[in-house]
């Protein structure tokens, strides 16, 4: 039964002398009741003591006082921290809202040492806000109600920082909800009252439609008042100054982001970076090259008709910034994109409005306007960095992707190699709906997807034909592709050293079981489960599987060590579904092995963000 299977989780972070305690608060707990830290103890050892040559009717009873242990335990915790049992439920599905440390506080080693030679700071942007309470006035008292955000992408954000240190060798963590002004809001409106088209993924905002006609602020009037939950940039110049982290959203938004405190300066948005940069819609992932030192990212221009898309970059050398170039095409979801030395790809996805630019306008949520069209092509739209114009279109069978792996240009060949994560549709956007991930099962898996290569041949060719054309699809190539890895993953990282550079390795999250062939238990959960190396070049290789039970990592970071591609470590934070908390683990790129694991002071919610590390 359920309670069987978490109580056979206990081979987890703690050691089996820890108490188990909540991010929330501590429990007291009564040394003379029927669950103190000596009976939860005693439940560790109880398992621990099971071995496979014990009578099965013997084993069958310690599972079971086991699982009524932990069940009474449960209770206490529900009783003590005035929690009902569902309150308990959220908590352990790890979607619950977070607490921040907004004063440093260094971190508890639990196992292994500290990393050697690894300096700089880990950036974590994920959900920090996902349920808002508000209050109504009924004719003789007040009620207490809770909005909840509909998918997790849409979520108030919560930014962390850890710090590594290699001198006193110490790990200092920090923490900031970074749109307290938007939950505010949320609290006085009953809901959210969106200041653009599209502002949110899929959630029901709460408001009636007359809330259209109502006059509408500035959606950056204040540093806290956007969700800017969607992607980090390091160091970007804006305002003046580049020693920002920079948070994004798909709608146009750029939280200026004290490096230190995390503390947010200001929201502006492109347009008022410079009036070229047009569009309502923003792809969430720049890409940055470090050796011209742009950030590169593309704007939608959503018309009645069609729909302008803008690629933008800015530049320490230019941080007004300019647009490298414009083209027509349907409205899309684009999550990210690829650049080379000197191309930018952009893929456009198929999709269809069935009012167009009319049922965008009038709609809160990207995904009920857009709907994914399996019948026609994704266009890969081929953009040259020297001349500033589209040089070539190519075309493949349709598909969806949020995340790029690596594009790797090849001179001698005059084509692109493009790595993503694709799926056959954009299910696993409409799969990330809170109230599904919150259910103890796996019923609602967020899926994953494979690593497909799509190559674009003979670009310099391809771009004289590309001005006859005029959108004759007969006349645009193929984008060939195959698959690199049957295994199923995402929230991928490589090392940034081999960036638009052949490569090897690839670092991602999956589901263990599915990665193993192993049949998916009920108890296991929706999110993904684990971290996993692959090698892109050779699919003989057997995958690197780093796993804990009832764990939930993050996206994986990957931090060089030397030159060689898969010297390093990588990080990710996991959450413990077991003791309701979350630690930091650093392993070791080449074997996988646990080099340190590290609790931090509360639990960070499951999350489909993202991170970035700064040296």
């Amino acid at each position: 039964d359920g309670d069987t299977a978490r109580a056979l989780g206990s081979a987890a972070v703690l050691g089996s002398g820890e108490s188990e305690r909540t991010a929330f608060s501590p429990l007291q707990r009564n040394s003379t009741s029927p669950v103190s830290s000596g009976s939860m103890r005693g439940i560790h050892a109880d398992i621990a003591e099971v071995s496979d040559d014990e009578d099965s009717e013997d084993k069958q009873r310690r599972l079971f006082k086991a699982a009524e242990l932990r069940r009474l335990h449960r209770e206490q915790m529900a009783q003590s921290n005035n929690l009902s049992s569902e309150d308990i439920q959220i908590m352990r599905s790890g979607l619950s809202n977070a607490r921040e440390y907004v004063t440093s506080s260094e971190l508890r080693v639990l196992n292994g040492t500290f990393p050697d030679g690894l300096r700089g700071s880990l950036y974590l942007l994920g959900p920090g806000q996902l349920d808002i309470k508000y209050n109504v006035q009924r004719e003789l008292e007040q009620a207490t109600r809770v909005f909840t955000y509909g998918n997790i992408m849409d979520a108030l954000p919560l930014l962390s920082k850890i710090s590594f240190d290699p001198i006193n060798k110490t790990i200092v963590h920090r923490s900031r909800l970074i749109a307290k002004q938007a939950a505010g809001r949320i609290h006085m409106e009953h809901g959210v009252n969106t200041k653009v088209p599209g502002a949110l993924y899929l959630t029901d905002t709460n408001q009636t439609v007359l809330s259209k006609f109502i006059p509408k602020a500035q959606h950056h009037a204040t540093p806290e008042g956007e969700c800017c939950s969607q992607g980090i940039e390091l160091f970007m110049p804006l305002q003046g100054s580049s020693q920002t982290i920079v948070c994004t959203n798909h709608v146009g938004a750029l939280q200026n982001i004290d490096p230190a405190d995390l503390r947010p300066r200001s929201t502006v948005d492109f347009k008022s970076v410079n009036s070229a940069f047009k569009g309502a819609l923003s792809c969430p992932h720049m890409q940055y090259d470090s050796n011209t030192r742009e950030h590169f990212t593309v704007l939608q221009d959503v018309g009645f008709r069609s729909t302008t898309y803008n690629v933008v970059c800015i530049s320490e050398t230019q941080p007004e910034g300019y647009v490298v170039a414009s083209f027509a095409a349907q409205a899309s979801v684009l999550h990210s994109f690829a650049i080379t030395q000197d191309y930018i790809i952009v893929p456009v996805y198929p999709y269809d409005s069935p009012l167009g630019g009319m049922s965008y306008r009038w709609s809160d949520s990207l995904l009920e306007t857009l709907s994914f069209e399996h019948s026609r092509p994704v266009m890969f739209y081929v953009i040259s960095r020297e001349y500033r114009r589209v040089q070539c279109v190519y075309q493949a069978p349709a598909f969806f992707a949020l995340h790029q792996i690596n594009a790797v240009q090849e001179s001698a060949t005059d084509s692109v190699a493009i790595d993503m994560v694709t799926y056959d549709d954009d299910t696993v956007l409409r799969r990330m709906q809170i109230k599904d991930l919150r259910k103890s099962n796996s019923a609602f898996p967020v899926p994953t997807g494979v690593v497909r290569r799509f190559q674009l041949n003979g670009i310099t060719m391809e771009a004289t034909k590309y001005v006859g054309s005029k959108g004759n699809l007969s006349l645009i190539p193929p984008a060939h592709s195959r698959i690199v890895r049957t295994e199923r993953i995402e929230l991928c990282c490589i090392n940034p050293i081999v960036a638009a550079r052949p490569y090897t390795f690839v670092y991602a999250l999956g589901h263990s079981e599915t990665l193993r062939g192993q049949p998916t238990q009920s108890s296991v959960g929706a999110m993904y489960n684990c971290i996993v190396k692959l090698n892109t070049n050779d699919s003989s290789v057997e995958p690197l599987i780093w796993s804990r039970t009832h764990c939930f990592p993050s996206e994986p970071v990957f931090v060089p060590r030397n030159d060689t591609e898969d010297d390093g470590y990588v990080l990710s934070v996991f959450f413990d579904s077991m003791r309701i908390t979350s630690c930091l683990v650093v392993l070791d790129a080449q074997t996988f092995n646990e080099v340190l694991i590290a609790q931090l002071p509360a639990a960070i919610p499951l999350s489909f963000g993202h991170a970035k590390f700064a040296i």
